[in-house]
C-alpha cells in the first residue's frame, strides 16, 4: 500500500506521485481510494491497470476514462493499493473440493485476496522481488492457496481451524504457518 501525494490527470491517463512506488510493475492492478476527483459519473478512484511506474519520480500511470484535463491535486488519505494475483478462487477451490457459491464465494474471494497480499509482502520484506502477476515458483503458489485454505476454514472460530476431533499434538494440521513460511522461503534459517 502506498499513499497518494497528489493526482493530476491529462488526455484521460492519471499520474499519481506516491510516498513509495517500490514493487510496483507495469500491468498490475491496482485499486486507488480516496482522491474525490469525479467528473460526472467518471471517477480517478477505483481498480485499474498501471500503464508505467517509475521509480526514480514514485510516480504510476493508468488509464482514467472520460476524465480529462485535472491539474496536479493534493490528497491526503488517498492510498493506492497493489493487487496481487499469485493464486486464485479456483486454486483454493480445488484444494478444498468445495465450490463455494452466495456469501461464501465472496467470503473466499476475500481469503484469496488477503492470502495473496500478505505473501507476497512477506516475501518483500524477506528480500525477495517477485512479480505480483505471477506466482515465482509453484511452491510459492502453494502457500498462497494453503494460506487462504486455512483463512477460510477458520471462519467463525475465535483462534484456530474449527475441529470436532481430538487434538493430536504429534499432527501439525494442514496449512500451518510454519508449512506456509518453508513453501515461501522465509524464516530460513542463515549462517553468518
Amino acid at each position: 500500500m502506498a499513499d497518494v501525494v497528489s493526482v493530476s490527470v491529462t488526455d484521460e491517463v492519471a499520474t499519481l506521485v506516491l510516498d513509495d512506488a517500490s514493487g510496483l510493475v507495469v500491468g498490475q492492478t491496482v485499486i486507488v481510494s480516496g482522491t474525490e476527483i469525479y467528473v460526472g459519473d467518471h471517477r480517478v478512484d477505483g481498480s485499474h491497470t498501471l500503464l508505467s511506474v517509475d521509480l526514480a519520480a514514485d510516480e504510476v500511470t493508468y488509464h482514467a476514462h472520460h476524465v480529462d484535463d485535472v491539474a496536479s491535486v493534493l490528497t491526503p488519505g488517498a492510498v493506492l493499493v497493489d493487487v496481487v494475483t499469485w493464486a486464485s478462487v479456483e486454486d483454493v477451490e480445488g484444494f478444498l473440493d468445495f465450490t463455494a457459491a452466495g456469501v461464501e464465494l465472496g467470503y473466499l474471494e476475500l481469503c484469496v485476496e488477503s492470502a495473496n497480499h500478505w505473501c507476497y509482502h512477506r516475501r518483500l520484506s524477506s528480500g525477495y522481488r517477485d512479480s505480483p502477476l505471477s506466482a515465482p515458483e509453484p511452491n510459492v503458489r502453494a502457500a498462497v492457496v494453503l494460506y487462504a485454505a486455512s483463512l477460510f476454514r477458520e471462519r467463525g472460530s475465535v483462534d484456530s481451524f474449527q475441529s470436532f476431533e481430538g487434538f493430536n499434538p504429534g499432527t501439525p494440521p494442514v496449512g500451518s504457518l510454519g508449512q506456509i513460511l518453508r513453501l515461501l522461503r522465509c524464516n530460513r534459517p542463515r549462517i553468518a
